[in-house]
């Protein structure tokens, strides 16, 4: 279940990117608010085009796209959420004050090598993606 946060600002998201596009689309704004944000790449894949926008008339790699952006947000907010939690946990009387601080130190490492690793894996899919558009959607 995604927070009520989450799926109110992924709602407004869809309502302003949709009003930008053209005219405000109720069903997507709709469909975002009661079945939540897992359905956004759906959205960004079959959303119009601006004038000016380039883009790949590739329904299944646009969803692509979306899919790889929604799963490092998730995996960004997910990390994130456990590093605050381990590092404002109030003194516990259960666990020693070493036991605490390898905690969060632990945490501090942890939330270094994820954001080191998601920004590896968005380097490597950005010339991943590169090399596919100019080999199968070059025009």
């Amino acid at each position: 279940m995604w927070p009520r946060w989450v799926r109110a600002l992924a709602t407004i998201w869809v309502s302003v990117d949709s009003s930008k596009r053209g005219k405000f689309d109720a069903a997507w704004t709709l469909t975002i608010l009661l079945f939540g944000p897992l359905l956004l790449p759906f959205y960004i894949a079959s959303r119009p085009f601006l004038k000016d926008e380039k883009v790949i008339n590739c329904y299944f790699w646009r969803l692509f796209k979306a899919c790889q952006n929604l799963f490092l947000l998730a995996i960004g907010l997910a990390s994130s959420a456990v590093f605050i939690e381990n590092i404002t946990t109030p003194k516990s009387r259960e666990l020693a004050e070493v036991k605490r601080a390898e905690i969060k130190a632990g945490s501090i490492i942890g939330i270094v090598v994820m954001f080191f690793l998601i920004g590896l894996e968005k380097l490597s899919f950005d010339f991943m993606k590169e090399q596919i558009e100019n080999r199968f959607f070059s025009n």
